[in-house]
């Protein structure tokens, strides 16, 4: 299998990540002023597991905002409020629906067997979403909704991530600058 990264970007994730990263496929977005890679994508099944999500978030600065926000309740806020509109629960639903049929896609390009895993591993990859989330009207993990959104951007992104965007407009701009 051709991964689609150079040795620098190799490491720069390493020094990122303060480790090597697991299943390294691409670098999907870098930082548009500082160069280091934003977010990568990890191929979907990783040293005999599931890995459980194809869109890391690399970027520090991104990392520190929405990790703030995590611990300030975004994501509670977020399931109660944004999501109790229909038409937002109905969109994420499709985002995690999106995600898991790339990640099928992507598992079928560059893993392609699925007989070696196990029911349960491909139960997991075929069915979960961002994160590998099982409940499609929930979110795991900011950090993930955000790769995913940054990965998504010329299609117009996440909603989790165009939420954050508009509410939390620093994180937007510790890349936007």
């Amino acid at each position: 299998m051709e991964k689609k990264y150079s040795e620098l970007d190799l490491e720069s994730v390493t020094e990122l990540l303060g480790r090597r990263p697991r299943g390294l496929y691409e670098v999907v977005k870098y930082h548009p002023t500082k160069k280091h890679p934003m977010v990568i994508k990890v191929i979907p099944w990783v040293e005999g597991a599931p890995f459980p999500t194809i869109y890391w978030l690399t970027c520090p600065l991104l990392k520190k905002e929405l990790s703030h926000l995590e611990k300030d309740g975004a994501i509670k806020d977020l399931e109660k409020n944004f999501l109790s509109q229909e038409e937002n629960l109905t969109l994420l639903k499709k985002d995690h629906e999106n995600y898991r049929d790339e990640r099928i896609s992507f598992f079928n390009e560059t893993v392609k067997d699925w007989s070696r895993l196990p029911e349960a591993q491909q139960a997991i990859i075929k069915k979960t979403g961002i994160g590998g989330i099982a409940d499609f009207s929930h979110i795991k993990c900011l950090h993930l909704q955000y790769a995913y959104h940054l990965a998504n951007e010329s299609k117009g992104g996440g909603l989790i991530g165009q939420q954050i965007d508009r509410v939390h407009p620093q994180v937007k701009a510790t890349y936007s600058k």
